[in-house]
């Protein structure tokens, strides 16, 4: 047999045919990283077309929505033009953007132009022969023009028109005119490269502003037009007009058809990609330089201790394995060599190891297992006992007769533990929404003292035989939190206070001030916990020991929320026992605040009084919730008017001016978002206090909410004690009207 090659040729050899591949690949790549950034500087010209495009969409359709607000007018109903005239005066001097607004009859006659006093003969400048108003006319929809020179003036602006319609006839074209300027402006905004040019074009292909600029209504570049008619977005390589070679992302929008491109020189999106591609040329040659360079050097040490490892290999089965291995791990030349040697000496007890940690999971498989049925079985438990009591409530109802004294013990049994049902199906809730970082904090400067006052007085009135021995200590403390959460912090450890204690047993609420912190403290004289349960207290579903029936029930979760409530909060919350029987002191401590006075106690503390009877503009197009939102309210002390569309409610708030207006978002015909500006733009001074009401609650939802002018948003199904809050709120900040 011949001799076969030593290890050390094979090295060299193996890394000399690793030189080729290499390179191939280093080229290969170097193409595709070429070819990659290019498209990457497309889509990322794309991305910004389409970005500038749609806040131009958006700037747009905010006229469009001041304009459809103005072609509601009452005076045009009537064919009061003067009062016309001073109502479209005031909107063009709240658009700064706008350069005129016009009145003109279907035939094409103008009947106001703002640049004309009221009862000035106007020029006959009849628009019949217009492509964009011919368009209104027959679409009866409304028409973004393109640039144009004024008759008059000979300064390019933009008309856009809007057929204003009653009873289904067409009435006039109400139109406004705008300033080139304004969309200039924006595209100015946009921060692009010095070396780079945008440019915005109308259907005509002039340019409506440009960077760098020119004048509004110069023609945009052959190249550019072309692009322009063979589709509404796209990529070329060009020319622009200062003839500069360059690619040029543009896109078309529908809703003007104005085309925004964006040009960036050819030499810049080159050097980009080769300057790329050169450093992985370099990196390649580098890795594989060094490569052969290492492999020649471990060849030399490698060959001696690998031959010495096969030796030893050899008889790990015929001695013991310590003997066999041991000049092998005393080599110190080569420690991957050394390494092997060690592995095969730990091989067997890793077998043994593996062995015990697949045992050790099995147990913990079981535990999981029997932790999660005995939290089902706990579940069941509480959800059975309430249910249990419902049932027989509901029956007793059933048999007794109205206003007995059964009967009113039955409506008390079903309040009482339908609350308590929902208070355990919420926790469930809470501890989900957390988990899933889904939970917001409404913060607000509120005094931990008042608010444990007010929440202790409400738990002792449902908890008479525990009222004479609970006990409290309240100092003023002043945190920047979230009322609501903060309310539930202490209800859950005043619960688990009360579960765990007997009758005669004392609980102490205690609110100071101790360095940076106000503290919360709710202790108690009851079971007590050991100190091998206290790591374990505020983990999810731990619950203290309870026999059989479960007399103090809960499923454990309670104090879990405390804990992350509290460090939602920038705080945290700890535990005290002495052990079992001595009773447990449960500190809460949150981040102070600074706040001054009474007053601002006042201020943190809405709802705390009835909010004085109001008019209240109800639009809810679901008629069993505004059915019964309108009693609720009602009840409160309120006058209600309701509405069931849009437009229904427009109406009634022009006429009834009510104190404030709950606007359901999703109407049939207009949406809530629509009322509230066309209301803003009818009643600029007497608008009441706008509230949107909608099943969706995302920031992105919030944010429209705002921007289309109302006060406040909240999120359904809106709790009639949130609600009665929150119109006491409202009616006491500023003047409402009586």
């Amino acid at each position: 047999m011949a001799p076969l090659p030593p290890l050390r040729s094979k090295l060299l050899l193996l890394a000399a045919v690793g030189v080729v591949p290499g390179l191939i690949l280093s080229l290969v790549l170097g193409y595709f990283l070429i070819d990659h950034e290019k498209e990457t500087f497309r889509e990322a010209a794309l991305a910004r077309n389409r970005t500038f495009l749609t806040a131009v969409d958006a700037q747009m359709l905010g006229y469009l929505g001041t304009l459809h607000a103005l072609a509601a007018s009452a005076n045009l109903d009537s064919g009061d033009l003067s009062g016309f005239h001073s109502e479209a005066t005031r909107v063009l001097a709240s658009q700064p953007d706008w350069r005129n607004v016009l009145l003109v009859d279907t035939a094409g006659q103008q009947l106001m132009n703002l640049r004309f006093p009221f009862g000035t003969p106007l020029p006959n400048e009849a628009q019949v022969d217009n492509p964009a108003f011919r368009q209104v006319i027959a679409s009866r929809r409304p028409v973004i023009g393109s640039l144009n020179a004024g008759p008059v003036s000979n300064v390019p602006g933009i008309a856009v028109r809007l057929p204003v319609l009653r009873d289904g006839e067409l009435r006039y074209v109400l139109e406004f005119v705008l300033e080139p300027v304004a969309l200039a402006k924006l595209l100015q905004a946009q921060a692009y490269a010095k070396t780079w040019t945008a440019g915005l074009a109308d259907r005509n292909g002039r340019f409506i502003a440009r960077v760098p600029a020119l004048p509004a209504g110069d023609r945009v570049s052959p190249d550019f037009d072309a692009a322009i008619r063979r589709g509404p977005e796209g990529w070329y390589h060009g020319r622009t007009l200062e003839g500069g070679d360059t690619y040029t992302a543009h896109k078309t929008s529908p809703l003007t058809g104005w085309t925004v491109g964006l040009a960036i020189p050819t030499g810049e999106l080159n050097a980009s990609a080769y300057r790329a591609s050169a450093y992985l040329a370099l990196g390649t040659m580098v890795s594989l330089l060094a490569a052969l360079t290492f492999a020649y050097w471990l060849s030399r040490d490698i060959a001696t201790p690998i031959a010495m490892l096969a030796a030893a290999a050899r008889r790990i089965g015929r001695e013991p394995q310590p003997e066999a291995l041991a000049a092998v791990r005393t080599d110190p030349r080569v420690k991957e060599v050394f390494e092997v040697a060690h592995a095969l000496e730990d091989a067997a007890a890793l077998l043994q190891e593996r062995e015990s940690l697949r045992q050790r999971e099995q147990h913990a498989l079981l535990a999981a297992d029997k932790a999660k049925d005995e939290f089902l079985a706990m579940l069941g438990h509480e959800l059975r006992n309430p249910l249990s009591s419902i049932v027989a409530s509901a029956h007793v109802l059933r048999l007794s007769k109205p206003g007995a004294a059964a009967a009113l013990q039955a409506h008390e049994v079903i309040e009482r533990q339908s609350q308590q049902m929902a208070r355990l199906v919420e926790d469930l809730l809470d501890v989900s929404r957390m988990a899933m970082g889904k939970v917001t904090l409404h913060r607000e400067r509120l005094d931990l003292a008042e608010l444990a006052e007010r929440v202790l007085a409400t738990w002792q009135q449902t908890r008479r035989s525990r009222a004479a021995r609970t006990q409290s200590d309240f100092s003023p403390a002043w945190i920047l939190a979230d009322r609501v959460r903060v309310e539930q912090i202490l209800l859950n450890l005043l619960d688990n206070a009360e579960k765990f204690s007997s009758g005669e047993e004392r609980i102490h609420v205690r609110v100071c001030v101790e360095g940076n912190n106000a503290v919360l403290q709710v202790s108690d004289q009851g079971q007590g916990i050991t100190p091998e349960e206290i790591p374990h207290i505020f983990k999810l579903f731990v619950q203290g020991p309870q026999s059989f029936h479960r007399p103090q029930g809960g499923i454990g979760l309670g104090l879990t929320l405390v804990q992350r409530l509290a460090e939602m909060h920038g705080g945290a919350v700890s535990v005290f026992s002495a052990g079992r029987g001595q009773g447990a002191a449960f500190t809460v401590r949150l981040p102070l605040a600074q706040a001054s006075g009474r007053a601002a106690s006042a201020e943190a503390s809405p709802g705390t009084a009835r909010p004085q009877g109001r008019r209240i503009l109800l639009v809810e197009d679901n008629e069993d919730g505004r059915h019964m939102m309108e009693t609720l309210l009602t009840l409160e002390g309120h006058t209600v008017r309701t509405a069931a569309t849009g437009e229904e409610a427009v109406q009634a708030a022009l006429e009834w001016l009510p104190d404030v207006a709950l606007v359901d978002i999703g109407l049939p015909d207009i949406d809530g978002h629509e009322v509230a500006r066309r209301v803003r733009a009818l009643l600029p001074d007497n608008a009441p206090k706008l509230v949107a009401i909608s099943g969706f609650g995302q920031p992105g939802d919030l944010h429209n909410a705002y921007e289309a002018g109302f006060d406040l948003h909240l999120t359904k199904p809106v709790a009639p004690k949130f609600l009665h809050d929150v119109m006491n709120a409202l009616t006491s900040k500023g003047q409402v009207k009586g």
